[in-house]
């Protein structure tokens, strides 16, 4: 019977091995067709593209994860938009991608850009930032942004290679102190409330925060202080609570909030600072 050409079995002929003249045969991956030697396919590896404007902490950055991750490909940028340039290269379509964010916080208006260029372009690559801050507050924000990790550039080496493998396994990554200071909260129901008040007006967190030092009466230099943000950002949030509450000042602010939240509501004393020469005035007594 004769068989097809493509079904035939190749061998290829080695040294002898008995004194009978008998070769042995190994069998080879050669093309059953052309009898040429097979390609052999080579593993493609997943990429991790790391974001950093900086040159220098750039190629420190990449070698160090070049080094500790050999399993994975590096692609280092200095922007989302030369990420874009060089994604036509092999192994340049990241399953990571990091932003070395630095000091600013998530909010700040580059890393916003940064970021939503990498969520428009790379829809599929969950987005982890490096951050020379570990304050809970950015560590609340970068998860209301949708990212999948935050890494402090104060952890250690290992925990931060460790965080990278767990994101693109599926998982998210924060810092510890970030998730017990979530568990060391005393009030879950009223967190819960504030939680829900905080939707229903479509507030921030941010915003929420800088109203519940308004309802202490804190002056603006003193939520900067707490809040670890520049006065003139502050500024900003206290307009956006007295539009979003419909309050025609701080103290009517702290007012509805504490209405809303079902507190009683208490006489929030103003730092004189902030006390207008005619609201020191007693009503219907007349200056002499």
């Amino acid at each position: 019977m004769r068989r097809s050409k493509g079904s035939r079995r190749t061998g290829v002929a080695t040294a002898p091995s008995d004194g009978n003249g008998t070769a042995r045969l190994r069998l080879a991956e050669l093309n059953v067709v052309t009898g040429r030697p097979g390609r052999t396919c080579k593993k493609i590896l997943a990429s991790i593209a790391l974001i950093d404007p900086k040159p220098l902490t750039r190629r420190s950055i990449s070698e160090m994860l070049t080094k500790a991750l050999p399993e994975y490909v590096t692609i280092a940028a200095s922007s989302c938009e030369e990420l874009l340039e060089i994604r036509g290269r092999p192994s340049a379509s990241p399953q990571l991608v990091i932003v070395y964010i630095r000091s600013a916080g998530v909010t700040n208006a580059r890393v916003q850009n940064a970021l939503d260029c990498v969520r428009v372009q790379l829809p599929d690559a969950p987005v982890i930032v490096f951050s020379d801050r570990d304050d809970v507050e950015d560590v609340n924000e970068a998860l209301s942004c949708g990212l999948r990790g935050y890494i402090p550039t104060s952890v250690d080496a290992e925990v931060a290679f460790a965080a990278l493998r767990l994101i693109h396994a599926g998982g998210t990554f924060i810092p510890a102190h970030a998730l017990r200071s979530a568990c060391e909260k005393p009030d879950s129901h009223a967190e819960s409330e504030r939680g829900g008040l905080s939707d229903e007006l479509d507030l921030t967190p941010r915003e929420f925060g800088v109203l519940d030092l308004l309802r202490e009466g804190r002056p603006n230099k003193l939520i900067a202080a707490e809040l670890k943000m520049e006065e003139s950002t502050v500024k900003v949030h206290v307009r956006n609570i007295l539009k979003k509450l419909r309050a025609a000042n701080r103290t009517q602010a702290a007012s509805v909030a504490n209405r809303l939240l079902g507190y009683q509501t208490e006489h929030i004393s103003l730092p004189s600072e902030l006390v207008l020469p005619y609201q020191a005035q007693s009503p219907g007594v007349s200056k002499r």
